[in-house]
């Protein structure tokens, strides 16, 4: 059936659904990192800002005595405390929304998963390849579900699992690499050498 269009995966490769759930998951990590990596250099900068604060506050109670230190002590204190709140409300909302989309897209991929089989595999993938792919899939799958799960409970326990999520981001962003390095060596140097082959 030429020109048909397939909503689930089969012997033609991978179905619409299965393609637009891909790219999705793709876009909503790209953006998540993009915004990470912009809430992470506001925090940094506005930490500068509070620290020269600071400074300053102490350079003049340094500069008029004793009862200014006093007053200094008590404005750094008040300046510390708002700064923990800020920095424990911080968390941006689009990153919030971004998080809540990947671990629903990931759920939605699970659940399509379990509904439609994978395609075949490539004829020129080996048994090694085969396996590697297969892991590759369950860990990438695995880490978009705990990526934005540690994200959530981290909002609601606190900085306690920061290094958790820290972790399982880059796990993830290893397999991403991975991935993205089979892909290449599957299409473009795949394609090269079937091309140098044929002149």
């Amino acid at each position: 059936m030429t020109g048909a269009v397939h909503l689930r995966n089969g012997p033609h490769g991978y179905g619409r659904v299965t393609k637009l759930l891909h790219w999705l998951t793709v876009v909503a990590v790209v953006a998540q990192f993009a915004v990470g990596w912009t809430m992470s250099a506001d925090n940094d900068a506005a930490e500068e800002r509070f620290e020269q604060r600071l400074d300053r506050l102490e350079e003049q109670a340094e500069a008029q005595g004793e009862a200014a230190e006093e007053r200094w002590e008590a404005e750094e204190e008040r300046l510390e405390e708002a700064w923990r709140e800020a920095e424990d409300g911080d968390v941006s909302t689009l990153h919030i929304a971004l998080g809540l989309s990947i671990l629903g897209l990931a759920l939605a991929r699970l659940l399509w998963r379990r509904t439609t089989p994978l395609p075949p595999w490539a004829e020129h993938l080996g048994p090694g390849e085969r396996r590697l792919e297969s892991w590759l899939e369950k860990i990438l799958l695995t880490m978009l579900l705990v990526v934005p799960a540690t994200g959530l409970l981290l909002l609601a326990a606190g900085t306690d699992l920061l290094p958790a999520h820290v972790a399982a981001q880059f796990v993830l962003l290893a397999m991403i690499a991975v991935h993205v390095g089979l892909v290449l060596k599957h299409t473009v140097v795949r394609r090269n050498r079937h091309l140098a082959r044929m002149l």
